[in-house]
């Protein structure tokens, strides 16, 4: 069994310790320890049944090399702030699938990537790393998702979409085929994309418009 630790100690890092317990049910391949939060106060903390063990300075005491990382949070930039730190400490990024996904074998996922129960992935997509591709999302050919991107439960991601650097896609938003989301914007709940979307601005509404900067 290989070692996780999962960085981050709140609600989206538990929805990560299931898909582990999911895969595990599949197929046993990983042992979580438990949590790192940057929150000091929390060490010791139980979280579902498992502890928080501390800050990033846990990993100086412990046989680093032996275990691997995954970002248990949704937020883009705390995605990056972890990747980036782990990557100092010179550890090891793994990518976790809930078994329930259908996904091509033709698809690439990258390090350090989640993807959640439900979610369906046809072909020829590329998945970067730091990715989360939250519940029931659907992601169609020829797709592109960058670093530290964020797909919130239920989204559609039609064929040749390209999603830049830390976009995070809103609850139930779509985009139809072949438009383009720039490097960390944010598109709103439920929002319908039928033109580009440039980086560094926030998008709401059918059909989704700028209403600032992300």
């Amino acid at each position: 069994m290989k070692k996780v630790v999962i960085l981050g100690a709140g609600g989206h890092a538990r929805e990560v310790l299931w898909v582990f317990e999911e895969q595990n049910k599949a197929e046993p391949r990983w042992e979580v320890l438990g949590f790192i939060d940057e929150n000091t106060l929390n060490k010791g903390r139980d979280l579902c049944n498992l502890p928080i063990l501390g800050d990033f300075g846990w990993f100086d005491k412990t046989a680093s090399r032996e275990v691997y990382v995954i970002s248990g949070v949704g937020n883009c930039r705390t995605k990056l702030h972890f990747a980036e730190k782990a990557a100092n400490l010179g550890l090891k990024f793994c990518s976790v699938v809930h078994p329930s996904v259908m996904m091509s074998s033709h698809v690439t996922v990258g390090a350090g990537t989640v993807i959640a129960a439900g979610s369906i992935i046809t072909t020829q997509v590329k998945i970067a790393n730091h990715v989360t591709v939250n519940l029931d999302c659907t992601i169609s050919h020829d797709a592109v998702i960058e670093d530290y991107c964020t797909l919130a439960p239920g989204c559609h991601i039609s064929g040749n979409v390209k999603f830049g650097e830390g976009v995070n896609f809103g609850t139930c938003a779509t985009i139809i085929q072949g438009k383009s989301v720039g490097a960390w914007s944010k598109i709103g709940a439920g929002a319908v994309v039928i033109e580009d979307i440039p980086a560094n601005v926030a998008a709401v509404g059918v059909p989704a418009r700028i209403v600032r900067e992300a």
